[in-house]
């Protein structure tokens, strides 16, 4: 899947995109997911996850910040994007039926 299928199926810019495989978060990207910018930013940078967060990935903080440290700043990246990915759908699901 190319960055710009990516965000057009995620409903935020290429650029926002592009940012987020860097390692910076976007208050796009963070509205998009339901997070606080700064929950996002502490999760990528750092692999802290906020309850939050957590809540989104459908798991508690301790899980979430073991499976940041084990994935790596890549690995948080690619959790992020297929998070993004999975609301999406489900927002259009939702709409459909």
């Amino acid at each position: 899947m190319s960055l710009m299928e990516i965000a057009s199926r995620t409903g935020v810019t290429l650029a926002d995109i592009e940012s987020l495989i860097r390692g910076d978060a976007s208050v796009a990207i963070a509205s998009r997911l339901g997070v606080p910018l700064l929950a996002l930013q502490d999760f990528l940078g750092r692999g802290e996850a906020s309850a939050n967060l957590a809540h989104r990935l459908g798991t508690s903080m301790s899980a979430a910040e073991d499976l940041a440290a084990a994935l790596g700043s890549e690995g948080r990246v690619g959790i992020l994007l297929g998070l993004m990915l999975n609301v999406n759908q489900s927002r259009a699901a939702e709409a459909g039926g």
